[in-house]
């Protein structure tokens, strides 16, 4: 089953994302992006061309910054005009979840439940990280 991504992000987080794909796994060219708010253009139509031009028997998962935020709000809006349950999506993404999610094995279709389970073993703790000083270094 095809499976198409976008990711939209505030600023150029989904460029960035892009970026790490290609080098970590040399998939930045699987994702569709928008980087919003850098210009006064509105993103809108690239989120409807993105719904409508996911095909039957194909899926697609939209990656989207902050649950709630303006970006967010936009796919869901738009999502809802379609009503399209092959359509997913993920907010609060991290490139965990993208990796997981775009590296599935083509044959594999997304459910709920498989779409939780990336999200839930995606989940980061964060952490600090204590430096060495210099006398534990040398």
């Amino acid at each position: 089953m095809k499976k198409n991504f976008l990711v939209a992000t505030h600023g150029r987080l989904a460029s960035g994302f892009q970026n790490s794909m290609a080098i970590l796994a040399d998939k930045g060219a699987e994702l569709e992006v928008i980087n919003a708010y850098l210009t006064n253009e509105d993103y809108t139509p690239i989120i409807s061309n993105f719904i409508d031009s996911i095909e039957e028997g194909e899926q697609g998962i939209i990656f989207t910054d902050l649950f709630g935020g303006s970006v967010n709000q936009t796919v869901v809006a738009e999502l809802i005009k379609q009503k399209n349950d092959q359509l997913f999506v993920i907010s609060n993404s991290n490139l965990a979840i993208i990796l997981s999610l775009v590296l599935t094995p083509e044959n594999e279709v997304f459910t709920k439940q498989s779409i939780n389970e990336a999200i839930e073993i995606s989940q980061v703790r964060l952490v600090s990280t204590d430096l060495p000083t210099e006398e534990t270094f040398f």
